[in-house]
């Protein structure tokens, strides 16, 4: 059944996007009151709980939709891009988050919290809620826009030795993460993406979204001498993100760039903050081993490069910073739902050997 998003068969986006806000202070506020013990529980045991309540709480056709065999196929088939049929019906795997009861959507709110920090949280609240922005700035007839479209799955029996995941996704947002018992073992691919940006206009107008990961990244380039600039620059804009892999594709990697060893130290400064906005989305267990990765890769082996048309409207970027272990890919080339240009942002993070946990096997 295609959803409308007039509110006349579901509560506005607006509402909607309201009741995520809610239900995810309402996640925050559980968390804090927390006992010193839950606080010093690991990702992966919060993780555990977090599937198990979620899986528990739905009904047997819903939890039919949210869960699947660890080795299905479906777990590696990852997308940022909206999915629906010519009807405009989801073709997105999942149980969407707008069917849940409200305490159905608190528990699944909490499974999200379980593999984001704070800043992290928020971010994928921010992007969710843009669909309300787009719904209102787009013309009628295209694709959904609903905060509501976005995907639970649950990959194998949470807890299970022998492997689980999860996942959550829609519109510009892709979490996955895999583990063994209640142990981590992978969180790419990780996409965040925001259309718009910037907020032209409306009620949210001024509102930022993933901002970290353009502000920072221009004062780096802004940094450069002419030398590092004739090696890190690019000709053209950066390929587009791979969806649907379990690994980069080799086409995205082994480009030409700047070496980080040629940095200061303002400009390893000003690296190491863009690094840590992109781990630090994680929990602070999560960075703290994703950190100690980055950190660990020679620095003359960890390339920047980016693409920036100063004589375009809205100068239109791309970088990427690639590591033998890790690839950041930034894009910031497409207008936004009322056009404006280069407002709209694709951003992920992934692990080169392979996303899903098989970098670790």
């Amino acid at each position: 059944m295609a959803c409308r998003c007039d509110g006349s068969e579901f509560r506005s986006s607006k509402a909607l996007a309201l009741s995520l806000t809610m239900a995810g202070l309402l996640a925050l506020a559980v968390g804090s009151s927390a006992t010193s013990h839950m606080a010093e529980e690991t990702s992966g045991s919060k993780m555990t709980k977090a599937a198990k309540d979620f899986l528990s709480s739905l009904e047997a056709d819903r939890k039919k939709e949210a869960l699947f065999d660890f080795a299905n196929k479906e777990r590696t088939n990852w997308n940022f891009v909206p999915l629906q049929d010519k009807q405009r019906n989801p073709t997105r795997k999942g149980i969407r988050l707008e069917l849940l009861s409200q305490s159905q959507k608190e528990k699944a709110l909490a499974l999200l919290r379980s593999g984001t920090s704070d800043r992290g949280y928020q971010s994928a609240l921010d992007i969710m809620n843009l669909e309300s922005v787009l719904n209102r700035q787009e013309k009628p007839g295209g694709n959904v826009r609903n905060p509501g479209w976005y995907f639970i799955s649950v990959f194998g029996e949470p807890g299970s030795e022998s492997g689980w995941g999860w996942r959550w996704e829609g519109h510009h947002l892709a979490l996955n993460f895999t583990l063994r018992g209640s142990a981590v073992t992978g969180t790419t691919p990780a996409f965040f993406g925001a259309n718009p940006a910037e907020v032209k206009s409306g009620p949210e107008k001024g509102k930022l979204t993933v901002e970290g990961c353009s502000s920072i990244a221009l004062k780096l380039i802004g940094s450069f001498s002419p030398d590092q600039i004739a090696k890190a620059e690019a000709t053209k804009a950066g390929i587009e993100i791979d969806q649907g892999q379990s690994k980069p594709p080799a086409s995205a990697l082994s480009v030409d760039g700047l070496a980080t060893d040629s940095f200061n130290e303002n400009q390893t400064g000003l690296l190491g903050q863009l690094l840590h906005y992109y781990t630090g989305r994680l929990p602070a267990d999560l960075e703290a081993r994703e950190l100690a990765l980055v950190k660990g890769q020679p620095a003359a082996s960890v390339k920047f490069q980016f693409f920036r048309d100063k004589n375009a409207k809205g100068n239109p970027t791309t970088y990427r910073i690639e590591a033998p272990a890790y690839l950041i890919q930034y894009l910031n080339v497409q207008a936004d739902g009322e056009g404006n240009p280069a407002n709209h942002i694709h951003s992920s993070y992934r692990r080169v050997k392979g996303d899903f946990g098989f970098s670790e096997n």
